[in-house]
């Protein structure tokens, strides 16, 4: 059954299909090998001007005594002996992809992989009749999506078993300007179209997506994005709050583990208590949260934030050397630095009264899916330095979720723009989400959560992943370096088709493995145009045709950028403190009456004052040291 205001059918072009003429010899077999045959074309398809007949990636046909073994056209050249034994002919490499045959004890007929019986020399190779193509590509009995025509006979449908592309991962590759974005569309449209009550994440880099999918998709921006730093694990935590450099990241890192620790088991004992945390004495409780609980560092249990950095305040007191201060202070910094940026609010938000985990999965992961099984996450407007630290978390937690659901509620997470946040080089970073992503991609299948690896320079992606994809849809590739890379990672021996890869018209693609019976060069359907991805690029020449920078779009742009928002007008710029106000945290400035701080905008009130310490003087100073100091030693 559809699902409601559900997808309009995607149509095929009527471009490719031909009149079939009968069955036409093409040529005779000059040798045979246990993966190809070579062979002769025949003069009079050359001399009629037929040579389309054996163009690359023709599907062709060879009948032996028991069988008909299917073989694909991979390569021309000219050389061979014709009739008057001159060297102008023309021969043929095919590679051998299966057989059609009958089983004996069931008498049905289809077609499978492998080759039991060779054909012999001088035999004759064949066209394909349209009966022979439906029956390899069209006549299937489990469940498949329609995602076009074969370029061979347009009256062939392509067809694509979902399960075999789903349990085993696939992968759509292609230059800009081939279709990737449209055929990333395709697919996912035709699967929902299907599976109503599927589960399908889609990482967003640009906004392209907004549109593809009606009212199915719940589409979720940075400013409703809800992440909160306590669903993150220890890696992706250290990743996103310590520094870059190396050797600080690791002392940092040692102080954030006992801070983390102590902060969840801080919030439990607060709520189990009643009370609020920051009107908690650390002093008087501190052997109270040393001692060991149910609470682990990974645990998915609430913690605050400003929690945290208290925690890191309180320990920095009790040091007695001023020169193991450092470390504390940098890490201390950053986190107020990042409360502090509107962008990253969506990790920061709602830190008074925590969403339960059952709503935040809820909406990423369509739990229930309320008619809309797909969730798009657009990051266009989150900082692309925590773009690494998101795709790790919601691909883990997609992960975790599969996995304690025991299969139950099998998971799609298609990673657009891939190679950005899955790099080959090791040294670009992105530790977190290459060791969640490989993991899926290495045990996904087993716990039901699959990836569509989404990329135009596959060359820049991690080789292992991609080597995983079991259902490649390569489309137009004109760098050499990504040709050699996909060729090494395209079943079915078929990576010489590949070589013709860079003239694939728009909207055309090759598909390869599990998925498909042979390898089809298929000419994609076309997309009802409110359905088809936003163009990623500028239009130059109609932009260029008049003076676009007026007064109120200038001020927009950079009332945007000050503010590091797509909504500047929902932000405002915090006041800066020249003293904590007393009981404060050091770094949470005071605000006035009728200014809200920017972290604590979505939710997180102002810390309550607390009466006065009998030490709050000497607190006061030392605070206001350690605010000089922090100033004069912060980054550039």
């Amino acid at each position: 059954m559809s699902p409601p205001n559900s997808l309009k059918q995607a149509t095929a072009p009527s471009a490719g299909t031909r009149r079939w003429q009968g069955q036409i010899e093409v040529g005779r077999i000059l040798t045979v090998a246990s993966s190809e045959v070579v062979i002769s074309l025949n003069k009079t398809i050359i001399r009629d001007n037929k040579l389309h007949l054996a163009q690359i990636g023709t599907i062709l046909k060879i009948l032996t005594s028991d069988s008909i073994v299917v073989a694909m056209v991979s390569s021309l050249e000219i050389g061979a002996t014709d009739d008057d034994g001159l060297n102008d002919g023309c021969m043929a490499k095919l590679n051998i992809l299966g057989e059609i045959t009958t089983n004996p004890t069931t008498r049905e007929t289809k077609f499978f992989r492998g080759v039991r019986t060779y054909p012999v020399l001088n035999e004759a190779v064949y066209t394909m009749s349209p009966s022979d193509l439906q029956l390899i590509f069209a006549r299937e009995r489990s469940e498949c999506i329609d995602i076009g025509r074969l370029q061979q006979d347009g009256s062939i449908v392509a067809k694509v078993r979902t399960d075999d592309m789903l349990s085993k991962h696939f992968a759509i590759i292609g230059s800009t300007g081939s279709g990737k974005s449209c055929t990333v569309a395709l697919v996912l449209q035709a699967i929902l179209r299907s599976n109503p009550a599927g589960h399908i994440v889609l990482f967003d880099p640009h906004n392209e997506y907004s549109k593809s999918f009606g009212d199915l998709a719940e589409v979720i921006t940075g400013e409703t994005l809800d992440l909160p730093i306590w669903m993150f694990d220890f890696v992706e935590t250290v990743e996103l709050l310590t520094s870059e450099i190396e050797e600080h990241a690791r002392e940092e890192e040692e102080i954030l583990h006992d801070a983390i620790l102590k902060a969840k088991r801080l919030f439990e004992r607060a709520m189990q208590r009643g009370e609020i945390t920051s009107q908690v004495k650390l002093d008087d409780i501190e052997h109270e949260l040393q001692r060991a609980s149910h609470i682990s560092l990974d645990s998915p249990v609430p913690y605050r934030i400003r929690d945290v950095v208290k925690l890191i305040h309180h320990d920095m007191g009790k040091l007695e050397n001023n020169s193991n201060l450092q470390p504390y202070k940098r890490l201390k910094r950053r986190i107020e630095m990042l409360i502090a940026d509107p962008r990253y609010a969506f990790i920061f938000r709602n830190q008074a009264k925590p969403q339960a985990l059952e709503s935040i999965m809820g909406r990423i992961f369509r739990l229930p899916v309320n008619g809309k099984p797909i969730s798009i996450l657009d990051f266009s407007s989150i900082p692309s330095e925590t773009l690494n630290v998101v795709v790790s978390v919601v691909s883990r937690l997609a992960f975790e979720l599969a996995s304690w659901s025991e299969r139950q509620i099998p998971i799609l997470l298609v990673c657009e723009e891939a190679h950005r946040y899955i790099p080959r080089d090791p040294k670009l970073g992105f530790h977190a989400t290459r060791r969640i992503i490989s993991r899926i991609a290495k045990e996904g299948r087993k716990y039901g959560v699959s990836l569509g690896i989404i990329s135009q320079r596959p060359s820049e992606l991690e080789p292992s992943t991609l080597s995983q994809c079991s259902t490649i849809f390569s489309m137009r590739l004109t760098n050499e370096v990504d040709q050699n890379f996909v060729r090494a990672a395209v079943p079915d021996g078929a990576t010489e088709l590949l070589t013709f890869l860079p003239s694939l018209g728009t909207a055309e693609a090759m598909v390869f493995g599990e998925a498909v019976n042979l390898p089809m060069r298929v000419l994609l359907n076309n997309l009802p145009e409110e359905y088809r991805p936003h163009s990623s690029s500028a239009s130059f020449s109609q932009l260029w045709r008049r003076d676009t920078s007026t007064p109120e779009l200038m001020a927009k742009v950079y009332g945007s950028w000050k503010s590091r928002s797509r909504n500047p007008e929902h932000h405002q710029t915090a006041p800066v403190p020249t003293q904590p106000a007393p009981g404060q945290v050091q770094g949470q400035p005071h605000h006035s009456q009728g200014h809200i701080p920017v972290a604590q905008h979505q939710g997180a009130p102002v810390r309550p004052t607390t009466p006065a310490h009998p030490n709050s003087k000497a607190q006061a100073l030392s605070d206001v040291r350690n605010l000089l100091n922090a100033a004069f030693h912060r980054d550039s």
